[in-house]
């Protein structure tokens, strides 16, 4: 009865054996993309960042104006202060926290997590970001990857230089933007 067990198995083995051999398994083609290259290189990207870059500069040059005032109010009452009545040395003081509560203000309104800095990223970024997505899933589907993965956040430790797609994605996505 074991010998007939065994016998039953090893020509289940190698009929198992002899099928994977005979039919091979076809490897899915896997790719991978640079997305901060794309960015950095796709001009409807830049064109974005540089909207951004600009608006950023104007309030930041706003904080530091709102930041200079109210060093401006301290220095001027830490010299004035033992001249000063002190009804006019409270007068500063209200001065310099009404500055600090509007830059406080400010800070949270444009600068914060949540703030308006943040807002008009997402929303000059997000439909370009969307666009690069549906690029990349097009050729995918197109030319039957299974797999694109992004290698921008260092997790491809290594790949073949013909498993790249940032060219093709760029490409496609400048033909995009010409049409």
């Amino acid at each position: 009865m074991l010998k007939k067990s065994l016998y039953l198995f090893g020509l289940l083995f190698l009929g198992i054996t002899l099928l994977t051999r005979a039919v091979p398994a076809q490897q899915p083609k896997i790719g991978y993309v640079d997305v901060e290259k794309l960015k950095f290189e796709y001009k409807e990207f830049a064109d974005a960042q540089e909207k951004f870059s600009r608006q950023l500069a104007q309030w930041r040059t706003q904080d530091s104006t709102m930041q200079r005032e109210i060093l401006s109010l301290q220095e001027e009452l830490e010299k004035q202060g033992a001249l000063l009545t002190e009804a006019k040395r409270q007068e500063k003081q209200q001065q310099i926290l009404a500055k600090q509560k509007a830059y406080q203000e400010f800070a949270n309104r444009v600068l914060g997590p949540e703030g308006e800095m943040a807002k008009r990223e997402r929303e000059l970024s997000k439909p370009l970001i969307d666009k690069i997505n549906a690029v990349i899933q097009l050729v995918a589907i197109r030319d039957g990857y299974a797999l694109i993965l992004d290698s921008s956040g260092g997790n491809v430790l290594y790949a073949k230089e013909d498993m790249d797609l940032t060219a093709k994605i760029l490409d496609e996505l400048n033909k995009s933007t010409t049409k």
